[in-house]
């Protein structure tokens, strides 16, 4: 079921369908799936920073603050870091830079 679900995610991201993303994590927290959400979201959120899906992480940055309480956004928090790494083009890693990583980086 897992493989199942995270394929329809990674579909859903590669077409930018965020209504389907949406859906998804409606039907996750409503039925009893045994998910990770953390481990579904990394996923998705690497798959939508390789192909370069500008809107789907903005909209999965979205998904990571209002469905994550605090200390799992302190745990998913790096994931941010390292899907600057999966970027290729340097407008898209500029933008990432410039709106994405400071929103998810804490002053300590």
């Amino acid at each position: 079921m897992n493989k199942q679900i995270i394929n329809k995610g990674k579909s859903a991201v590669f077409i930018q369908d965020h209504i389907g993303l949406k859906s998804l994590y409606n039907d996750i927290n409503q039925n009893d799936y045994h998910i990770n959400l953390s481990d579904l979201f990394l996923k998705l959120f690497y798959y939508a920073c390789q192909h370069e899906r500008k809107n789907t992480i903005i909209f999965l940055l979205r998904i990571y603050f209002e469905l994550f309480n605090q200390s799992e956004q302190i745990a998913l928090r790096q994931a941010f870091f390292y899907g600057k790494y999966k970027l290729k083009k340097k407008s898209m890693i500029s933008w990432y830079s410039q709106y994405v990583i400071p929103l998810v980086k804490i002053e300590l």
